[in-house]
């Protein structure tokens, strides 16, 4: 999966999407390399399209759209 990324600027509170094929330890290994031991940032990262999430969902889970 690190071979297919592209440049990110990320920032504490984005979203990371990721393709729904994504697996589990292709998702860890970028939790690594975003967690306390590599750049130290908290986000979000969801497998699959963000956009197909349920609004009263992400409501719940402090999203809103503007």
């Amino acid at each position: 999966m690190i071979e297919h990324a592209r440049r990110l600027e990320l920032r504490n509170g984005d979203v990371v999407c990721l393709p729904a094929d994504t697996t589990y330890e292709q998702a860890g290994e970028l939790l690594a390399a975003l967690g306390p031991d590599g750049l130290n940032i908290r986000c979000l990262i969801v497998l699959g399209d963000v956009h197909a999430l349920d609004e009263a969902a992400m409501n719940a889970a402090g999203w809103y759209r503007k």
